[in-house]
Protein backbone atom coordinates (compact mmCIF):
# COMPACT_ATOMS: atom_id res chain seq x y z
CA UNK A 1 0.00 0.00 0.00
CA UNK A 2 1.32 3.42 -0.92
CA UNK A 3 0.85 6.09 1.74
CA UNK A 4 -0.17 9.67 0.94
CA UNK A 5 2.48 12.23 1.89
CA UNK A 6 1.30 15.37 3.68
CA UNK A 7 3.78 18.19 4.33
CA UNK A 8 2.96 20.71 7.04
CA UNK A 9 3.65 24.40 6.50
CA UNK A 10 6.64 24.09 8.83
CA UNK A 11 8.10 21.24 6.77
CA UNK A 12 7.69 23.23 3.54
CA UNK A 13 9.40 26.24 5.12
CA UNK A 14 12.24 24.01 6.35
CA UNK A 15 12.70 22.66 2.81
CA UNK A 16 12.81 26.14 1.29
CA UNK A 17 15.25 27.42 3.92
CA UNK A 18 17.61 24.47 3.43
CA UNK A 19 17.40 24.77 -0.36
CA UNK A 20 18.33 28.47 -0.23
CA UNK A 21 21.17 27.76 2.20
CA UNK A 22 22.71 25.09 -0.05
CA UNK A 23 22.22 27.15 -3.20
CA UNK A 24 24.07 29.99 -1.42
CA UNK A 25 27.01 27.67 -0.84
CA UNK A 26 27.16 26.36 -4.40
CA UNK A 27 24.82 26.62 -7.36
CA UNK A 28 23.11 23.26 -7.86
CA UNK A 29 23.69 22.00 -4.33
CA UNK A 30 20.18 23.06 -3.33
CA UNK A 31 18.79 20.98 -6.20
CA UNK A 32 20.85 18.02 -5.01
CA UNK A 33 19.36 18.46 -1.52
CA UNK A 34 15.81 18.52 -2.94
CA UNK A 35 16.55 15.40 -4.99
CA UNK A 36 17.76 13.54 -1.87
CA UNK A 37 14.70 14.74 0.00
CA UNK A 38 12.32 13.60 -2.77
CA UNK A 39 14.00 10.19 -2.85
CA UNK A 40 13.45 9.82 0.89
CA UNK A 41 9.83 10.99 0.57
CA UNK A 42 9.28 8.30 -2.08
CA UNK A 43 10.69 5.67 0.28
CA UNK A 44 8.49 6.97 3.11
CA UNK A 45 5.41 6.69 0.90
CA UNK A 46 6.19 3.04 0.26
CA UNK A 47 7.41 1.88 3.70
CA UNK A 48 6.98 4.49 6.45
CA UNK A 49 7.18 1.87 9.21
CA UNK A 50 10.79 0.96 8.36
CA UNK A 51 12.22 3.89 10.27
CA UNK A 52 12.74 4.32 14.01
CA UNK A 53 10.65 6.11 16.60
CA UNK A 54 12.08 9.30 18.05
CA UNK A 55 9.70 9.76 20.98
CA UNK A 56 8.76 7.79 24.09
CA UNK A 57 5.13 7.37 22.96
CA UNK A 58 6.13 5.51 19.77
CA UNK A 59 4.22 7.84 17.46
CA UNK A 60 6.81 10.23 15.98
CA UNK A 61 9.49 8.82 13.69
CA UNK A 62 12.55 10.22 11.96
CA UNK A 63 14.74 9.32 9.03
CA UNK A 64 17.95 10.90 7.73
CA UNK A 65 18.18 12.68 4.38
CA UNK A 66 20.97 10.90 2.52
CA UNK A 67 24.07 13.04 2.03
CA UNK A 68 22.84 15.96 4.16
CA UNK A 69 22.68 16.60 7.93
CA UNK A 70 18.88 16.69 8.06
CA UNK A 71 16.17 14.48 9.52
CA UNK A 72 12.60 14.16 8.32
CA UNK A 73 10.28 14.14 11.36
CA UNK A 74 6.97 12.42 10.63
CA UNK A 75 4.04 10.41 11.89
CA UNK A 76 1.97 7.69 10.25
CA UNK A 77 -1.71 8.62 10.42
CA UNK A 78 -4.03 6.09 8.80
CA UNK A 79 -2.99 5.85 5.16
CA UNK A 80 -0.95 9.06 5.28
CA UNK A 81 2.54 10.10 6.29
CA UNK A 82 2.46 13.54 7.92
CA UNK A 83 5.82 15.34 7.75
CA UNK A 84 6.16 17.86 10.56
CA UNK A 85 9.69 19.14 9.99
CA UNK A 86 12.87 18.70 8.01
Amino acid sequence: MKYRLILTEKAMLDEMTAFQYYEGIRHGLGEKFLESLENRYAALSEHPGYYSYSDNNNTIRDVAVEGFPYLIIYEISGNAVVVFAV
